[in-house]
């Protein structure tokens, strides 16, 4: 993915207001995610959508771990190969505080993962977690 690319992307899909951002099936894979995570613009994101774009266990490390998204309250992940190292970095992220919702549907969590995301101290304002359809 270069990043002529993904700012492409962001410039076509980003809402006016810079709040919504959804790049469903685009397939930014982790090298993405990665960049997305040091994009400045995204900084008043609220809502982002990553669903089926094979991020995987380090592209979620580095968003979880972004300052650039403390403002989001949903976040996305159905269908990317995320597993328990993934899990654990959102469970253990210091700045997703923010987020109330997210959806991780068709990963590869097993009940660990599960449970580090269910039992989390940090993701303190969430109020809707899904690992099922």
């Amino acid at each position: 993915m270069s990043s002529d690319r993904l700012d492409e992307l962001i410039r076509d899909r980003l809402s006016p207001d810079g709040q919504v951002l959804s790049l469903k099936a685009q397939f930014i894979r982790e090298i993405g995610a990665k960049a997305l995570a040091q994009k400045e613009e995204l900084k008043n994101l609220r809502a982002l959508d990553l669903t089926q774009n094979d991020i995987g266990d380090e592209g979620v490390k580095a968003i979880a771990e972004s300052e650039i998204f403390s403002n989001l309250r949903t976040l996305n992940l159905k269908s990317n190969r995320i597993g328990d190292e993934g899990a654990k970095s959102l469970a253990n992220s210091k700045t997703l505080k923010n987020l109330r919702s997210m959806q991780l549907v068709v990963n590869d969590l097993s009940e660990e993962g599960e449970k580090a995301l269910r039992n989390s101290t940090a993701l303190v304002s969430l109020s809707s977690l899904k690992f099922r359809v």
